[in-house]
């Protein structure tokens, strides 16, 4: 039976790869409200540069960069989960980098062998020429720089933390995959069933071993749906786990509390701020919570527009969790 249940997942996660290369799977947004660069920099990835600077935007402000998942462009994403309407309220700038669909049929980012590549595998490098060129042109904090993704966009959150933690201040991450735990395209849906490594130390070696820093590394906040039917929800603990190796937290007794009815548990850095959280999405599928009602994201409109819209506004507590808001 428990085969059985594995081979239906891969077969989930086989049709979610091959569904649609290129076909639109939900209403696309009527009128983007973010405007595209060009020329930003080095481009190896070939991704799309597109960003959202409020009028609001002050000095010093904070940048949020919002890596959608499969199946979508950036200002679909950047609109469910609710960052540019946060963005006109908290004055903050968004950077969306978009997946090419010559570079993958399905607008997936390519965070199964990135880190392979290191700071020098071509997507990373792409994002890190975006950042560069919006800390250029806009008076943003270099300090505070945030990154956040679901799926595919938050398995290449992760490798841009551990690629840059010298410039990523914190990250946020959804239906996520471990760092290092595949390296080609042949083996993702595997790993994304939730065979793999599981000892933290081992998975923080798997960072640490390609890396000379050594901390510290940006704070991090992990989000697994338990129902999750194409990333399987062990992931979400290994995600958690390999950042509390690799901040030394291990083993620390955490603390607990609730966001609305999910359990939520934080690990204190040295400094006494949260280091590293993770929400335990009980029923909850691959998707991105939200606040429809309180103007936080849109309600689910069509087959790919993983967001779940239970009263939460996950983006919103990104950013208490990374202290932009209280």
């Amino acid at each position: 039976m428990y085969m059985l249940s594995n081979i239906m997942r891969l077969v989930v996660v086989a049709l979610a790869f091959a569904l649609a290369g290129g076909c639109a799977l939900q209403l696309p947004v009527a009128e983007p409200r973010s405007t595209e660069f060009e020329g930003f920099g080095a481009n190896p990835g070939g991704l799309l540069m597109r960003a959202y600077v409020p009028r609001t935007l002050k000095p010093g402000a904070p940048l949020v960069v919002a890596l959608h998942h499969c199946f979508q462009t950036a200002d679909e994403y950047a609109v469910e989960t609710g960052w540019l309407t946060l963005a006109d309220t908290y004055g903050f700038a968004v950077l969306m980098p978009e997946q090419r669909p010559y570079n993958d049929p399905n607008y997936c980012f390519q965070w199964f062998n990135a880190w392979q590549q290191g700071s020098k595998g071509d997507e990373p490098v792409s994002i890190h020429s975006m950042i560069s060129a919006m800390l250029t042109a806009y008076p943003l904090d270099p300090r505070r720089i945030f990154v956040t993704g679901l799926s595919a966009g938050g398995s290449m959150a992760l490798i841009l933390m551990a690629s840059y933690p010298d410039l990523i201040a914190g990250g946020g991450v959804f239906g996520s995959l471990p760092i290092g735990q595949t390296d080609i395209m042949l083996t993702a849906p595997v790993a994304m069933l939730g065979f793999g490594e599981s000892d933290p130390a081992n998975l923080a070696r798997r960072v640490t071993s390609v890396t000379d820093w050594r901390g510290p590394w940006p704070r991090l906040s992990v989000w697994q749906g338990s129902a999750d039917p194409m990333v399987a929800p062990s992931n979400g603990p290994r995600v958690r786990d390999q950042w509390l190796g690799l901040t030394g937290l291990a083993g620390q007794r955490p603390i607990k509390d609730r966001v609305g009815p999910y359990e939520r548990t934080t690990w204190l850095g040295a400094d006494g701020r949260p280091a590293v959280q993770f929400t335990d999405l009980q029923g909850i599928g691959h998707s991105v919570p939200v606040d429809s009602w309180a103007g936080c994201g849109v309600a689910p409109q069509g087959v790919s527009q993983l967001v779940s819209d239970v009263g939460i506004c996950s983006s919103l507590e990104l950013l208490k969790f990374w202290g932009v808001v209280r």
